[in-house]
């Protein structure tokens, strides 16, 4: 399926960026926001972040001119009539997406592709909105969208083969490293990512340790530079309190959020990070953190959301960790992740996947393929 002209719609934080990032992989690109103001404040975004680019060296002013040539604003949706893919990038809004969709299938020509950039809702309850559920899918973008590279392509049981292997494509030609993910509760990353900074929170819950004790404990262990509170703090305490509430619907109690994060979410006040690490504590952090990360994800695995490898690439690129889930567990022996899993499966029976325990079993780590082949008749 080929792919000239692509439109957005939505140009606040994701969307701005989303544009921005398919005007430099060469694609004509056509923004929608609701009014001229908002219109003026995205594209004015856009031009800073290009601004910015020629600063430190990494785009020439001839570049920056030629990204900004492909880049058209409107407030017209029907403007969007003759694109090959439409994203959608509006507020988490369930009725305010339905009803976009509902709009974009009347509007958009009947072979164009739509894409919803939702993190909270099931993608194939967005495409029954549409007469066209086919043609309909998952671009999950990451914050920063010009800079994130990981990209989740999400397909439902509806989405034609010939739909996520442009969107992967696409993805590629538009500098993001592309994963193929099922659509599922919290995809692939967030289901790990959610779990990993509401358990922090629950250690502080339960005493086990102080925030900056697990920030720090957090960024030993996974080789980040800024633990769970801190951002937290810097991406929105209602973001994380809603993303956990959402899990809780669609999974179950697991994802509940901690009483810390909804006193705070409810204060409407940031984590106070000031203390003293203390250094005795911190192992047992990191064993907590590392049996949470590592039960999520192989769940994930389990229930076919995506491959091994594409969940440690969701890891190491989308959250910029050092290792993925899996690459942990191979260094950690797998007897050892699920000793360190024990105590959680006794506060929530069933949390360890058959999965993990018939490879555990096995005595054989987890296959990490680096090099991925497909084999199309003669072409490898």
């Amino acid at each position: 399926m080929d792919i000239k002209k692509v439109g957005i719609v939505g140009c606040g934080l994701m969307g701005s960026g989303i544009a921005q990032t398919a005007a430099e992989g060469g694609f004509t690109t056509i923004v929608r926001e609701l009014t001229p103001e908002l219109m003026d404040k995205g594209l004015q975004r856009i031009r800073d972040f290009l601004a910015k680019g020629i600063e430190k060296g990494k785009m020439s002013p001839a570049r920056r001119d030629e990204v900004w040539a492909r880049i058209e604003g409107t407030t017209d949706l029907s403007d969007l009539a003759d694109c090959d893919l439409v994203i959608e990038a509006i507020v988490e809004d369930r009725q305010a997406k339905l009803g976009l969709f509902a709009e974009l299938d009347q509007i958009c020509k009947p072979e164009a592709i739509l894409a919803t950039n939702t993190s909270s809702f099931r993608v194939a309850e967005i495409a029954a909105a549409t007469k066209r559920p086919g043609l309909v899918a998952g671009l999950h973008y990451f914050y920063p969208p010009v800079i994130n590279k990981l990209l989740e392509v999400v397909r439902t049981q509806e989405t034609a083969p010939e739909v996520t292997e442009t969107l992967l494509n696409f993805g590629r030609l538009t500098g993001k490293l592309p994963i193929l993910v099922l659509d599922s509760p919290g995809f692939a990353v967030n289901r790990f990512f959610i779990a990993w900074y509401n358990e922090a929170i629950r250690m502080l819950d339960e005493g086990v340790a102080s925030i900056p004790t697990i920030d720090a404990a957090a960024c030993e262990a996974f080789g980040i530079s800024m633990g769970p509170y801190k951002l937290i703090n810097v991406s929105g305490v209602p973001l994380a309190y809603h993303a956990a509430v959402s899990l809780t619907e669609s999974i179950g109690e697991f994802y509940t959020p901690a009483e810390h994060l909804r006193e705070l979410y409810e204060s409407g006040e940031l984590w106070d990070l000031s203390g003293e690490v203390d250094q005795a504590r911190k192992q047992a952090v990191i064993d907590r953190f590392l049996a949470v990360v590592c039960g999520v994800a192989a769940r994930v695995v389990e229930e076919g959301v995506a491959t091994v490898e594409d969940v440690d690439r969701g890891a190491t690129t989308g959250l910029r960790w050092e290792k993925g889930p899996f690459a942990i567990m191979n260094d950690l022996g797998l007897k050892r992740t699920l000793e360190l899993m024990e105590p959680i499966e006794e506060r929530h029976p069933g949390f360890i996947p058959d999965l993990l325990r018939k490879q555990a079993a096995s005595g054989e780590p987890w296959t990490l393929r680096h090099v991925l082949l497909s084999v199309d008749g003669a072409i490898g």
